[in-house]
C-alpha cells in the first residue's frame, strides 16, 4: 500500500493533461488516522454545502410580538454573512456579518443608501452569545452581554415593522437584489446553536439538521482548512501575489509551505496547470510505498521512511534556478533542475489562464482527506478567495482531533 510524497514535473511528459486517464481516485486508500468526526445534531453549520443553502425563515409581520433574536456563534473565519433579514425588499434590510474578524452591520437608510457599522472582534473560535434587540428607533447588537453595535433605523424601516408585510431571515447568506452593499465573501465557516428568531417557531432548522448531516458542526474545532476527500479549490497564481515577496531583489522562485495531518494515504496537495490544463508541477500523497519520496522525471530521492500514523507533516518546497529543495519535518532533500524546466514553470506562473489547485485535482478527483494550512510565495492562502471550489471543504476550521498545531 502507498504513502508516497512526490514532486512531478509532468511538463516533460508531452500530451498528458489533468483530465482523463491521468487522474485516479484511490478508493481503497489506507487510513492513516482514525479521528473523531462526530458532529452534533444541535449545531448548525452556516457554510454552504452539497445539500444547498439553509431554508429561509418567513414570518408575517402582523403576527409578531417581538423583533428580538438571539443565538450563539462560533467561527474562525474573518469574513462572511451571519444572517440577513428584510421586510418588503431593498428599502428595509438588516445584514449582520463578520468583516476582518469583527462584527459588522449593514442597514438600509431608506433612500437607497447603506449604513455600515463595525463592532468587536469575534473570530477567535469561541462561542459568543449574540443578541439583536429592537430599541426605540434603533437596533442594538450585543456580544456576551456587552454592547457591540447600535444602529439607527430609517423611517422606512420603522413603518415596515407596523405593516402587513413578510419578514424574511436568511442564515449565512443574503437575498438577491436586496440592495445590501455586500463587498464581502458571503460564505461563513461558522456554527450556530441555541437560536431564538423573533420569538417564533424555527423548527425547520432542526429538521434540516436531522435530514442533512453535512449541515452539522463538529463539537470542537481547530484552525486549518478541512478537506473531506472530495473536491479541490483553485486560484489564479496572480491572486497569490505578494508585493513584499522577493523585495530584496533576489530572482523569482516558487515557494510552498504546507502543514497537514492526513487521514488517508493518498491525495493531491498542490498542483499548477497551464492554460491548456497540462499539469506543470504537483505535490501529492501517493502510493505504493510507505516512504515519502521526491520524484523528478525518472529519478526518485527518498526521505527516511515514515509511517502513515496521523501525525503532523510540515513540508517546505522551494523551486529556484537550477535546484529544487524540499524539507519534510526538518529533513531536506535537494536535486538539480534543468534551466528549461525552471523557465517553463516561471512562464506558466505568470500566464493568464494558469491555475493553482489545493487539496485535489481540477475536477475534484485524487483529493486530500485531512487538515491543512498553506502558504504560497509567503502568503497565507485563504480558501474563501478561490476562483473555483468543489466539495464540502471547510475553509477555516478542522475537527479538533486533526489539530495541526500540536505537531504530534
Amino acid at each position: 500500500m502507498a504513502f508516497k510524497l512526490y514532486l512531478a514535473f509532468l511538463m516533460l511528459e508531452l500530451g498528458k493533461t489533468v483530465s482523463g486517464a491521468t487522474l485516479r481516485q484511490h478508493k481503497d486508500s489506507i487510513r492513516c488516522h482514525t479521528f473523531d468526526d462526530s458532529r452534533s445534531a444541535h449545531l448548525l453549520y452556516m457554510g454552504n454545502s452539497s445539500s444547498g443553502g439553509l431554508p429561509i425563515l418567513q414570518y408575517e409581520v402582523s403576527e409578531l410580538i417581538s423583533f428580538d433574536s438571539e443565538f450563539e456563534l462560533r467561527t474562525l473565519d474573518p469574513e462572511g454573512i451571519i444572517f440577513f433579514g428584510d421586510i418588503g425588499g431593498q428599502q428595509n434590510f438588516f445584514l449582520l456579518a463578520v468583516v476582518k474578524g469583527h462584527l459588522s452591520v449593514q442597514t438600509s437608510t431608506g433612500d437607497g443608501g447603506v449604513l455600515i457599522s463595525d463592532g468587536p472582534f469575534i473570530s477567535d473560535g469561541q462561542w459568543k452569545k449574540i443578541m439583536v434587540k429592537k430599541l426605540e428607533g434603533a437596533v442594538s447588537v450585543s456580544v456576551d452581554g456587552h454592547p457591540g453595535v447600535i444602529v439607527k433605523q430609517s423611517q422606512e424601516s420603522q413603518r415596515a415593522e407596523g405593516s402587513n408585510g413578510l419578514l424574511r431571515i436568511v442564515i449565512g447568506n443574503s437575498i438577491s437584489g436586496s440592495g445590501a452593499l455586500l463587498g464581502l465573501n458571503p460564505m461563513l465557516d461558522g456554527c450556530m446553536r441555541r437560536w431564538d428568531w423573533v420569538k417564533q417557531d424555527s423548527s425547520v432548522l432542526l429538521r434540516t439538521l436531522q435530514e442533512s448531516p453535512s449541515q452539522r458542526c463538529w463539537v470542537d474545532i481547530a484552525p486549518g482548512a478541512y478537506f473531506p476527500g472530495n473536491g479541490s479549490v483553485g486560484f489564479s497564481p496572480l491572486m497569490l501575489w505578494n508585493a513584499s515577496w522577493l523585495a530584496d531583489g533576489s530572482s523569482w522562485r516558487l515557494s510552498v509551505e504546507l502543514a497537514l495531518r492526513p487521514v488517508s494515504d493518498s491525495g493531491t496537495l498542490f498542483t499548477v496547470v497551464d492554460s491548456d490544463g497540462t499539469r506543470v508541477i504537483s505535490l501529492s500523497l501517493h502510493r505504493p510505498t510507505w516512504e515519502i519520496v521526491l520524484h523528478h522525471q525518472a529519478k526518485e530521492l527518498s526521505f527516511p521512511p515514515t509511517t502513515c500514523s496521523g501525525g503532523v507533516l510540515v513540508l517546505q518546497l522551494e523551486v529556484g534556478a537550477g535546484q529544487v529543495v524540499m524539507v519534510l519535518n526538518e529533513k531536506p532533500v535537494m536535486m538539480t533542475l534543468k534551466e528549461e524546466d525552471f523557465q517553463e514553470l516561471k512562464s506558466v506562473w505568470s500566464q493568464s489562464g494558469s491555475m493553482v489547485y489545493l487539496g485535489g485535482e481540477p475536477d475534484g478527483s485524487s483529493s486530500l482527506h485531512g487538515c491543512m494550512q498553506v502558504k504560497v510565495q509567503g502568503v497565507h492562502v485563504d480558501l474563501d478567495q478561490a476562483s473555483s471550489r468543489l466539495g464540502d471543504i471547510h475553509s477555516h476550521s478542522c475537527p479538533a482531533s486533526l489539530d495541526i498545531r500540536d505537531g504530534k
